[in-house]
């Protein structure tokens, strides 16, 4: 049932986990891929490798349980897609040209239309009806909501703060771009979609509990991204992420939230009566 209602975002994941394996391997072993500065490339090494060995694997245990009927195995499949199309996002606009700018565009776009057509075959009603209603989505949802308004707060005061001083943000600068991707990304992208969620499940919307654990799913493995860039980075140039902390912190709230989520779901489609 599973395999026929989801085929065509079932094939383009397939096809995204194979294009990721081999852009992450290609960044972790082609020595002079990335083109970017040394503080970037290695970004970019700690992102490969979490995607490769925490993000795809992730993606192919929950497609193998998602076909056996179950709806937690099935947020968590497409927790991997959003985090696909976020990631990669990234490289398409933030990377410095190089060989695997084709591959990075077929990623991102294979990545938003099988995450789309995923969404549209879903029984959003069905899987709310799979969480307990002891799931504490008011703590949830405030943490999303809190979770968005100070990030997207910070990115926001920056922004401002270069109107005011004319000063572009030093995290902006030590990429060696001249575009503030990380701010455009987060407030175009990752602050609406974890605001909305976070809403609809404090009103109890079917859409709430689908959403907010698939963003979730994201923030928690993006986190692991952003520590494991970070240590990359120190241990390549003796310098790591300044917002470090605020990473970890922010990480660990939001592996708790998904934690309770998920584990307030029954396995393979059951549904509570009451």
């Amino acid at each position: 049932m599973f395999k026929k209602q989801f085929k065509i975002p079932i094939i383009l994941s397939v096809i995204v986990m194979i294009l990721a394996i081999i852009a992450s391997a290609g960044g972790i072993f082609i020595g002079d891929l990335y083109q970017d500065n040394v503080q970037t490339k290695a970004a970019w090494y700690g992102n490969d490798l979490v995607t490769l060995f925490v993000v795809v694997a992730l993606m192919i245990w929950a497609l193998s349980s998602a076909a056996r009927e179950s709806y937690r195995a099935q947020l968590v499949w497409l927790g991997g897609l959003w985090y696909m199309v976020y990631n990669y996002i990234f490289y398409l606009y933030g990377a410095a040209f190089n060989n695997f700018f084709l591959l990075y565009v077929a990623l991102f776009v294979l990545s938003t239309y099988g995450l789309l057509f995923a969404l549209i075959k879903l029984d959003t009603k069905r899987i709310a009806q799979t969480f307990s209603n002891r799931t504490p989505i008011r703590r949830i949802g405030s943490y999303m909501i809190f979770f968005s308004l100070f990030l997207g707060g910070l990115w926001i005061a920056k922004s401002i703060g270069f109107i005011m001083t004319g000063q572009v943000p030093q995290d902006i600068l030590q990429t060696g771009h001249i575009t503030a991707m990380v701010y455009a990304t987060d407030l175009a992208l990752l602050m609406p979609a974890t605001v909305l969620s976070g809403i609809l499940l404090w009103k109890r919307e079917a859409w709430g509990y689908v959403l907010s654990t698939i963003v979730m799913m994201k923030c928690v493995m993006y986190s692991l991204v952003l520590l494991v860039m970070s240590t990359v980075s120190y241990l390549k140039i003796g310098k790591g992420d300044p917002y470090i902390i605020l990473w970890a912190v922010l990480g660990i709230g939001g592996f708790l939230c998904l934690v309770s989520l998920l584990r307030n779901m029954k396995v393979k489609g059951a549904v509570y009566n009451g």
